[in-house]
């Protein structure tokens, strides 16, 4: 019973085990676009680019790969019909040379018999002096018949060895041709993935370069209705939009393009809204490698290093906004001093003590996030590098 229930648990494994295989592989997948979706924007880029280099030469392999191989296909079919002919002459030959040792053998027995002891009175008889003659005259056939099959011998065992020379330098060939094959087959299943891993990279990128633009947009739409940037600036994007409605997506996302007024912080430093964090997102002018597309980054984003990390407020001030949005999940704005406005974006949770219209200190807890914190400083119309600000 236990032998055919294992040996149906074998049959029900190798009946699923592709399915098993391919789903490894989407897990896998799954996993490296979930590790590409949390990279910095000019680190995506930078993958495509080197992957772009990979894939040209991965092309070019397969075009000389494919070259070599056509070379040899031409040689492969005429080797196929004389490895044929070598092994069917190769047949003969052997047959030919079981014949001449079957000779060998039969000349060497008759030589033996020949040589037997004779009784020395019939040596010592007329009769006998005339069989000793002829065993004489039949030594010498004998000896000139063994040395002609002796050189039969050895011409048909070259000829053997030549033919068997051929053989293998044949054999040799059609193994290279066959390796050439292989390794062309496995270099085009590895373009497919490459191709198929750019494609997948590029669409993230887009998406994170697209959703870039709209949440600037929105931070825009916010500080203009906060009357914390004119109100022009948000128009002219808004009518540059309108304007490239009819181009495509990506054309788009470069078409809001715009320079900002900045100004360099003059202040004393302050601390960083997150205790323990690395730089996601630069503050100022990106060109985009990919699609050469500019873009002008109004904040930075500083991703922590510890999960549900909480955000600080960096100086005293009001709290001017504090409510979810479409596109920056939670957010805060503080007015503080000397017209500087601090902006805290895609905050996960915000602190149930933050209501608009509350004075609070520096270092107050306004809120918790995962990972990504987007922080923008203006000041009286004017973006400040926030990196410039905290320590």
């Amino acid at each position: 019973m236990k032998k055919y229930i294992f040996l149906f648990f074998f049959v029900f494994l190798l009946a699923h085990s592709d399915e098993i295989t391919q789903k490894q592989k989407d897990i896998k997948e799954n996993e490296r676009i979930v590790k590409q979706l949390s990279k910095k924007l000019e680190d995506l880029a930078g993958e495509i680019l080197d992957n772009e280099k990979n894939l040209k030469k991965i092309a070019s392999e397969i075009n000389l790969l494919n070259g070599k191989t056509l070379k040899l296909e031409n040689s492969v079919k005429t080797q196929i019909k004389a490895l044929e002919q070598l092994n069917n002459q190769n047949k003969d030959l052997l047959k030919n040379k079981n014949q001449i040792e079957g000779k060998l053998i039969d000349l060497i027995a008759k030589d033996f018999a020949y040589d037997l002891a004779i009784p020395q009175n019939y040596i010592e008889s007329e009769d006998g002096i005339i069989a000793l003659e002829i065993i004489g005259n039949l030594d010498k056939i004998f000896n000139e018949e063994f040395l002609k099959i002796s050189k039969d011998y050895e011409d048909i065992n070259k000829k053997i060895e030549d033919k068997e020379n051929q053989i293998a330098v044949i054999n040799t060939s059609l193994k290279e041709y066959k390796n050439q094959i292989d390794e062309l087959r496995n270099l085009r299943k590895k373009q497919e993935v490459e191709i198929a891993k750019q494609k997948t990279d590029k669409e993230i990128y887009t998406r994170k370069l697209s959703s870039l633009q709209v949440q600037q947009q929105e931070l825009r739409k916010t500080l203009n209705q906060l009357k914390i940037i004119q109100e022009k600036q948000e128009e002219k994007v808004v009518q540059k939009q309108e304007d490239n409605k009819e181009k495509n997506n990506i054309k788009q996302i470069g078409s809001s393009f715009q320079t900002s007024n900045v100004k360099r912080y003059v202040g004393a430093k302050t601390i960083s809204p997150l205790e323990s964090y690395t730089v996601k997102q630069q503050f100022g002018n990106y060109v985009d490698p990919i699609y050469n597309i500019k873009i002008y980054n109004e904040n930075v984003v500083l991703k922590s290093t510890n999960p549900d990390a909480a955000v600080r407020n960096v100086l005293d001030g009001k709290i001017v906004f504090a409510k979810a949005t479409p596109t920056l999940k939670k957010v805060v704005i503080v007015e503080n001093k000397e017209g500087i406005h601090t902006i805290y974006a895609h905050l996960d949770k915000i602190a149930p003590g933050v209501k608009v219209g509350r004075n609070i200190k520096k270092g107050y807890i306004i809120g918790r996030v995962e990972s990504d914190l987007t922080f923008e400083v203006t000041q009286k119309n004017y973006h400040i590098n926030p990196l410039e600000m905290i320590r």
